[in-house]
């Protein structure tokens, strides 16, 4: 029978490479750890640029909103313009006609109207 040998420097080798090991392993797994959190990270948060076309179309919907509120004004306004003319314009309409004595419907003598 052959006995092994003990060979001291194959026991030196064995022994750096397990003392070597045991932190190059560590390190391996922390780098791919840390890509792992990186690729997470780019695919949940948004990029600056995209951050800045929504906050630029946030401020382009609040223009707009804007710009509708004070066209609702302007026409509300222009319309209680037109409803205070015609509201003037039948006063003056109807004071015409009671001066002059005609109206679209006169009562007769019996109390009947007429068209």
């Amino acid at each position: 029978m052959s006995a092994i040998m003990f060979n001291p420097f194959l026991f030196v080798l064995a022994l750096m490479a397990i003392i070597f090991s045991i932190p190059l392993a560590a390190i391996i797994t922390e780098h791919r750890r840390k890509l792992a959190e990186l690729r997470l990270r780019s695919k949940t948060a948004p990029d600056e640029q995209t951050l800045a076309k929504i906050q630029d179309l946030t401020r382009q919907i609040a223009d707009l909103r804007a710009t509708a509120t004070e066209f609702d004004l302007s026409f509300d306004t222009a319309l209680e313009r037109l409803e205070s003319r015609m509201g003037h314009l039948e006063t003056r309409v109807q004071s015409m006609e009671r001066r002059s004595g005609i109206g679209p419907e006169q009562t007769n003598e019996a109390g009947n109207t007429t068209a």
